[in-house]
């Protein structure tokens, strides 16, 4: 597997890496990884797409460095057993998106498809006040943009509120190259606002959350 790499977030506390794989090579990689009996087990019961994934996700993190095991809680939010580090991953086609911070966080990256699925889904996750803002010429840019804001917040709160509609809301916001955009958890008692960044790389939109 060959690994072009793109930084967009290094700091002291987070780091944001894009990985493109041109090549993939399923039993080198099983075998350089040193995957536990449980993991192999895990990764056997997969369909090929997702063995892919798996694999690709724990070879990039070997590439940065990060050669400890991943592990989910029961909402299946991975974390690694390092004090104060926090991690989250996404995968697209031929793209990772991995981001480690010292704070909170969550991450989705999304391919433009040729299918326009995500029009066809729309309405699971699209609110009125969120689609007057949405320009007819770029919709399917803005749908995307607005499902990566909002799997985002639903990674950074672990699974935890499962209703796209009802529990994150996105703000007006206008179609840049990349940009920062407020957004919003509602729950019953309160709600919190979050600054959501997105990033348009190729064919792919990338979005992360930081909750300082």
């Amino acid at each position: 597997m060959n690994f072009y790499t793109y930084k967009f977030h290094t700091t002291l506390h987070t780091m944001i890496i894009v990985f493109k794989w041109e090549h993939f090579l399923e039993t080198m990689f099983l075998r350089k990884l040193y995957l536990s009996d449980q993991e192999k087990m895990f990764f056997l019961s997969l369909s090929e797409k997702r063995k892919r994934e798996f694999l690709g996700i724990r070879s990039a993190l070997r590439y940065i460095g990060i050669k400890m095991n991943i592990f989910y809680n029961e909402k299946r939010k991975p974390f690694l057993f390092y004090e104060g580090r926090h991690i989250s991953l996404s995968h697209s086609f031929e793209k990772i998106a991995i981001a480690i911070s010292s704070y909170h966080i969550g991450i989705d990256i999304e391919k433009l498809r040729k299918d326009k699925k995500i029009v066809k889904i729309k309405k699971k996750f699209i609110r009125d006040d969120e689609s007057i803002f949405i320009h007819p010429n770029y919709e399917e840019d803005y749908l995307h943009i607005i499902w990566g804001i909002k799997e985002s917040l639903y990674k950074l709160e672990g699974g935890m509120f499962y209703s796209f509609l009802d529990h994150y809301k996105v703000s007006p916001f206008f179609l840049q190259k990349s940009s920062c955009v407020s957004c919003w958890i509602i729950k019953n008692s309160y709600s919190k606002r979050f600054s959501a960044f997105y990033r348009k790389i190729e064919k792919h939109y990338l979005v992360y959350i930081i909750d300082k």
